[in-house]
């Protein structure tokens, strides 16, 4: 092939990435001003008339508010976008298939099997491994997934503004699934904080995938190193940590669930993600506007040999990117969670969970507490028994002093059990805390007593929680429990 030839295929490719595309920019910046009117309009509308649904009407409106912010971009994306319109039915797909993919794949990973959740802000280091290295790796994936495999070898992929459009439709979709399992798992929730949840979401997960569809839509306009998508895929993780990170540190509201929901988060964390999807539109519609020019003015070389290969090594290599990233999230998520500190205090050896803090106060030889996350303490007694004594009088003693302090004490539930050769009776407990001076909500507290009686003093270890947690701790507790030596 003549060189000019090879000119001229080359200005061919890149004749329609020379087109502004100023309808996609427009659409975005409208959409962004509509659904920040459409918050503000459901926060008016929920505090002026707060209507009290339940049941299936509370959570078929949940679903609506979870669907909108999708459904406006759809909207006007199909109204605006007018110079060289995408086929609706492909945006419509990338965003179907990325709340499949979502639902299926990344929500599982991410709530039932990392359950990051329950670990994500204990300490510096969990938080930069649970938001950028697994929730970060596995979300920026599956907007990954859903437009390379589905879309990026189309014909209707044919410019570079294509892979914004596409991502944050894929994106989209991955905001969708959040919303609506967030939705679904609460029953329905208050309807200002829902929508100003939902937004932040959404928003946030729009500018991810706006950012790693720009990566895809160079890499199919030419043949970028191998290393271009990889390179995309780490930022868009990064920036996707990031934001979690800031969301979780700024953002101290709630969203209360149920009927007689009451709490609404701060404008903080919608205020955070409407200004990372302006910052990062901008800087993305910049990037694409300078990649045009430079196309325009032949400044771009056209593929040589086979593109497919280049397209493969690169989608190799972003995969291969994506399984060191996770591999790193599992170890650290392994440190983190089963992670312990060892202690000896009083004659007594052992370790605890290393993201409980100590707490321990007069008349404790140890007490720990799980301060960010599940509130559970542990707590190491020492007790001295007059002689002819025996458990039933320590039970007995920690009864009256229990239910000195709260209402309902109870023992549920008592047994016996071996620990590293020494018996030992259990005993599982209940009481109602009442607040107190707080002026707390009165709440039930569950935990179980392991009670060893070694010559005239009783050793008591002890796991007090609530009833929601209480079976998530409990293998934390008999761990420690097995690892004490005295």
């Amino acid at each position: 092939m003549s060189e000019h030839s090879s000119t001229s295929a080359g200005l061919d490719r890149y004749a329609k990435t020379a087109q502004a595309r100023s309808s996609v920019w427009r659409s975005a910046i409208i959409t962004l001003v509509v659904l920040l009117v459409f918050v503000a309009a459901v926060v008016a509308i929920d505090a002026a008339l707060q209507p009290q649904l339940a049941g299936i009407g509370l959570l078929a409106v949940g679903i609506v508010l979870a669907l909108a912010p999708a459904i406006l971009w759809l909207i006007f994306f199909y109204l605006q976008d007018r110079v060289e319109p995408e086929p609706v039915g492909h945006v419509a797909r990338m965003f179907v298939i990325g709340l499949a993919l979502a639902g299926a794949i990344g929500i599982p990973l991410t709530d039932q099997v990392f359950r990051t959740q329950d670990w994500l802000f204990r300490d510096i280091g969990s938080t930069l491994i649970g938001t950028v290295f697994v929730r970060g790796a596995i979300e920026t994936f599956i907007v990954y997934a859903t437009v390379r495999y589905f879309m990026f070898d189309s014909s209707e992929f044919d410019e570079r503004t294509d892979g914004v459009i596409y991502g944050m439709a894929a994106g989209l979709g991955y905001a969708t699934a959040s919303n609506l399992q967030f939705i679904l798992s609460s029953g329905g929730t208050a309807l200002g904080g829902a929508e100003v949840y939902v937004a932040e979401v959404a928003l946030a997960y729009a500018a991810f995938g706006g950012l790693l569809g720009y990566f895809l839509g160079h890499a199919k306009m030419q043949q970028d190193p191998v290393w271009w998508l990889p390179l995309g895929f780490i930022l868009t993780a990064a920036l996707n940590g990031l934001f979690l990170t800031l969301r979780g540190q700024l953002e101290s509201g709630s969203i209360s669930v149920g009927a007689q929901a009451g709490g609404l988060p701060t404008v903080t964390g919608l205020l955070l993600s409407g200004a990372l999807a302006v910052i990062v539109t901008a800087i993305v519609a910049w990037l694409i506007n300078r990649d045009v020019s430079a196309a325009e003015k032949g400044q771009v070389a056209p593929a040589a040999g086979d593109p497919t290969i280049g397209d493969r090594q690169a989608n190799l290599a972003t995969i291969v990117v994506f399984a060191a990233m996770l591999l790193v999230g599992v170890i650290g998520w392994n440190g983190t969670v089963n992670g312990v500190s060892a202690f000896e205090q009083n004659g007594i050896r052992g370790a605890y969970p290393a993201h409980f803090s100590l707490a321990t106060g007069a008349g404790d030889v140890l007490r720990v507490a799980d301060r960010t996350g599940t509130g559970t303490e542990f707590v190491i007694r020492k007790m001295e028994l007059p002689a002819g004594r025996d458990v039933k009088a320590v039970s007995s003693m920690l009864a009256a002093e229990r239910a000195a302090n709260n209402v309902l004490y109870k023992v549920v539930r008592t047994g016996n059990a071996n620990v590293n050769g020494k018996a030992a009776t259990v005993q599982e407990f209940a009481w109602v805390d009442q607040g107190g001076l707080t002026g707390a909500v009165p709440q039930v507290i569950q935990g179980i007593d392991y009670i060893f009686v070694v010559d005239n003093t009783a050793i008591v270890v002890t796991m007090i929680a609530t009833p929601d947690t209480i079976g998530v701790v409990q293998p934390q507790f008999e761990s420690f429990v097995s690892s004490l030596l005295f």
